[in-house]
């Protein structure tokens, strides 16, 4: 008969109590004078647990030993996933509810991932890690929605025009309307070698980064607050968030624009302002 709904509550209650006994017995085969030492409780408190997991199927007695059932094996591994999910979101919560909540974050991004967050004497930290990244990179992939390091912006250059690598952008539309307006040029210079294409969409929620070095991929979600300040970066490069990124670049490249045309099409050899290049240039 299978289990209905009381039943899973129930498995939910006892692993919320006493998961660490039920992880000792998917280790192995133990008696109750064992799982007493183990985990440092009295015998009338293994008695008592070992009937609730018999009784709900998470573990099976034989000759005066106690192991895990698969049952029990599953629902440990479950219930050590969930903590582990609930971990990560305590980890990056700072960074995750400055986003709307029906953005697409994947546990993936954060399962293994380091955060470089926008505080005192450093904040611009995160903006330091990407521009690394990129001056290390073969080959980039990114959603862009503001302006923030032109440092970043020269690497991006160096990297299309001087270092024979590629590079997709999904910028925001305002983005993109600033960069035809007053960086033609080195856009131009981009475009021209037929390795750097440009889209454009309304809007993006946070701004993505995924970069190919000679040693694998790393991946970067940046973050800003309501009002346009830089609050952080989350970087992971596990092959579950490089998949995830990809994946959601590709459907936002999908939804966008594409306007690498725009550069190279007409004459537009007039001088940029250096001044704003310097601390603008994307």
């Amino acid at each position: 008969m299978p289990w209905g709904h009381d039943d899973a509550t129930n498995i939910r209650q006892l692993l919320s109590r006493r998961a660490d006994a039920l992880g000792i017995l998917v280790e192995g085969s133990y008696d109750k004078s064992e799982l007493t030492d183990e985990l440092d409780v009295s015998r009338s408190t293994v008695d008592r647990t070992i009937r609730r997991f018999e009784t709900n199927g998470l573990v099976r007695r034989e000759g005066g030993q106690t192991e895990a059932t698969l049952a029990g094996r599953l629902a440990f591994d479950s219930y050590r996933r969930f903590c582990e999910r609930t971990t990560d979101v305590a980890e990056f919560g700072d960074l995750l509810r400055e986003l709307p909540s029906d953005v697409e974050i994947d546990h993936d991004l954060l399962d293994g991932a380091t955060a470089y967050r926008s505080e005192p004497p450093a904040t611009g930290r995160p903006a330091n890690e990407v521009t690394a990244l990129i001056a290390a990179g073969t080959r980039l992939r990114a959603c862009a929605t503001v302006i923030n390091d032109s440092a970043a912006s020269a690497e991006l250059h160096r990297m299309v025009t001087e270092r024979g690598g590629s590079a997709s952008v999904v910028y925001a539309e305002s983005l993109a309307d600033h960069i035809r307006d007053l960086y033609y040029e080195s856009h131009h210079e981009m475009a021209a070698t037929g390795r750097y294409r440009a889209y454009e969409i309304a809007d993006l929620p946070y701004e993505l980064f995924i970069v190919d070095t000679d040693d694998g991929t790393q991946v970067a979600a940046v973050v800003y607050s309501e009002t346009g300040r830089l609050k952080g970066a989350i970087v992971n490069d596990t092959d579950a968030a490089v998949a995830w990124a990809e994946a959601t670049f590709e459907r936002h490249r999908d939804r966008a624009t594409e306007f690498t045309d725009d550069f190279l099409v007409g004459d537009r050899t007039e001088p940029i302002d250096s001044a704003a290049a310097e601390t603008d240039e994307p």
